[in-house]
């Protein structure tokens, strides 16, 4: 787990320095967007959520994606 927090540490500061270089529309929206995620309203996830989503996220940080046409699949799913 805390190599999982140390690349997520890594990642956030790559993308702080990526939204300071957007232009100032962007920006305020990448703001907007983190004071939403970051206020006291911010939804945990229950443990079985977790456990549904931790899988994912260690496949993802072990360079484990999707292909195209997963992905194109998934997108254009009619929703049930």
């Amino acid at each position: 787990m805390q190599l999982v927090m140390e690349v997520i540490n890594d990642t956030l500061e790559d993308l702080f320095e990526k939204v300071r270089k957007l232009p100032e529309d962007r920006k305020a929206e990448a703001t907007r967007a983190l004071a939403d995620i970051t206020s006291d309203d911010v939804y945990v996830l229950s443990d079985d959520e977790l456990a549904d989503v931790m899988p994912e996220l260690e496949g993802a940080l072990s360079g484990e994606f999707a292909t195209e046409v997963e992905v194109d699949d998934a997108i254009n799913k009619p929703w049930a």
